[in-house]
């Protein structure tokens, strides 16, 4: 007998008696299945051992992330593929699984739909024999494969705004010879679930939207190629074309095919060496002008900036500021070169300054030094876990990973920056502050790291998460 959900744990007869069921194959929560129940516990012995013989096929639909191949699925060696083989035999034997389960799993690529979070979403038909459990199977078989199924089990990876239990997966056949009829084959087949033709359809009109979104950003900015200073300071790779002649290339952001973004609402060139400006981080040109306005009037206010980039926040600081100087830092030579650049375009070439530089020994930096005292330094660092950027690369693949990323789970930037404060405070005025943006939940591990700080500010960003904390020098 087959069930589809099986809720109810037994039959209940003409006399009202309940009778139990015995399912065969293992189900888990969060996925739809068809489950194999028996009336005896010999008739699910019987049943199990067909299983294991490789006689019941079971056919699964499932939902991947990326632009599978069909020839990585069909080319799939185990002994080549699996990376620990000893860890895998373990595995199977844990799961009552034979080692060569993976030479039991066929699939096929059913469709590939845009996907704006992962790329793409491939939809996959796959059969799985000689396993009690197939859903298990086939997704460590995905995850493997470096396709994972999206779900929020074991082997599947989140599919971002669909963050159900479970995994987008479901049972859609099964095979099996029939115990009464002399072996004769049954196959029980079921339409797939209209969730998952949902999150297709719903992937796709996102990547669309954001594709209308990013055309329309191409067309609104257009480009400054012919602004004064632009032309041979940067290299050809960032060269930029006209608004007219310029489209969308794949998943390509739009500010690298226009070379150019808005921030504080003025455009500011960008490259592929340099990180795209968010709307977030204009929280922190916001914070450090307000409490700069609020600590009173100086001659001339000196601003740093760390991780300068393309310099969008130390120049939208100045240019908000008329009576303020900065200087901005940075590990990259081809971003400091943009920095220049957008200093050239605005008409900041004799209040600001860009230097090689990094966290870890600004401080000790004559060329910065001989700019300070600062009275404020402002810095977006790289504060993405490298766990978590491999999950995000769709969405920030195209972007310097060095902008980014940082070690000791994301608090490896402020870590240095603390410590090299700490070797010569002198590079701040005496009641000089540094404003950080943070990424969603860092706040309380930032505080412990400038717990010998005060804190003088906490900023949230106009989507209301906590993007910016300031520290006073005590």
């Amino acid at each position: 007998m087959l069930a589809d959900l099986p809720d109810n744990h037994g039959a209940c007869l003409d006399d009202g008696r309940v009778v139990p069921w015995f399912a065969v194959n293992e189900v888990e929560k969060g996925v739809r299945s068809l489950v194999i129940v028996a009336a005896t516990e010999e008739l699910r012995d019987k049943v199990a051992q067909n299983i294991a013989n490789g006689q019941v096929n079971f056919g699964i639909y499932a939902l991947c992330h990326g632009n599978v191949p069909q020839s990585s699925i069909d080319g799939f060696v185990g002994d080549v593929n699996i990376p620990d083989m000893e860890v895998f035999k373990k595995w199977c034997l844990y799961n009552h699984l034979p080692v060569d389960i993976f030479s039991h799993v066929s699939a096929k690529v059913d469709s590939v739909v845009k996907s704006s979070s992962s790329g793409h979403i491939s939809a996959v038909r796959a059969t799985v024999s000689r396993a009690t459990s197939p859903n298990l199977v086939l997704r460590r078989f995905m995850f493997t494969l470096g396709y994972p199924i999206a779900g929020s089990q074991n082997y599947t990876r989140l599919l971002p705004n669909h963050k159900d239990k479970g995994a987008l997966l479901a049972y859609v056949s099964i095979d099996m010879p029939s115990l009464a009829y002399n072996g004769q084959q049954v196959s029980v087949t079921v339409d797939i679930p209209p969730k998952l033709l949902a999150v297709c359809e719903r992937e796709e009109r996102f990547y669309d939207k954001r594709q209308l979104r990013a055309q329309s950003e191409i067309d609104e900015l257009g480009a400054i190629s012919d602004s004064p200073g632009l032309g041979n300071e940067l290299s050809s790779s960032a060269s930029v074309t006209s608004a007219s002649d310029v489209t969308l290339a794949g998943d390509r952001p739009a500010a690298y095919v226009t070379g150019v973004k808005q921030f504080c609402g003025h455009k500011f060139r960008v490259t592929p060496d340099t990180l795209i400006p968010r709307p977030s981080t204009e929280t922190l040109v916001d914070a450090a002008v307000e409490i700069l306005r609020s600590t009173g009037t100086r001659t001339m206010t000196r601003v740093l900036d760390l991780g300068t980039g393309s310099g969008c926040i130390l120049l939208s600081l100045l240019l908000a500021m008329p009576n303020a100087r900065g200087v901005g830092v940075d590990i990259s030579e081809p971003a400091l070169v943009v920095a220049r650049a957008n200093s050239q375009l605005h008409g900041l070439e004799d209040r600001s300054a860009m230097f090689h530089g990094s966290f870890e020994g600004f401080t000790a930096d004559g060329s910065v030094l001989a700019e300070g005292p600062f009275d404020f330094i402002t810095c977006n660092p790289p504060y993405i876990s490298p766990g978590k950027a491999a999950r995000m690369q769709n969405t920030i693949g195209h972007e310097p990973s060095l902008a980014l990323v940082a070690g000791d789970g994301g608090y490896q930037a402020y870590r240095a920056i603390h410590a090299s404060l700490a070797t010569n405070p002198e590079v701040l005025a005496l009641d000089g502050c540094i404003g950080f943006e943070i990424g969603k939940d860092m706040e309380r591990g930032v505080r412990r790291i400038f717990d010998d700080w005060k804190e003088v500010g906490a900023f949230k960003d106009s989507q209301g998460f906590l993007r910016v904390i300031v520290f006073q020098r005590t």
